[in-house]
């Protein structure tokens, strides 16, 4: 059985905290770090109302 670990990284936080260009670059490192390529897939985080409130990424824990 495949094992993966899912990043993901919200558009905004707890009392409408909005996510800022650090928490990007920090989520860009980590998905770097394990070994996601220019080629894997987003995963769109969508609400109720079809907007866009994050992405995420399966990162293989043996990479």
């Amino acid at each position: 059985m495949a094992i993966g670990l899912k990043l993901d990284i919200e558009f905004s936080g707890p009392e409408g905290q909005r996510a800022t260009f650090g928490d990007l670059k920090r989520f860009v490192a980590r998905a770097e770090a394990g070994g996601c390529s220019d080629q894997d897939e987003l995963h769109l985080e969508i609400n109720e109302d079809d907007e866009i409130t994050g992405f995420s990424l399966y990162l293989d824990p043996n990479s």
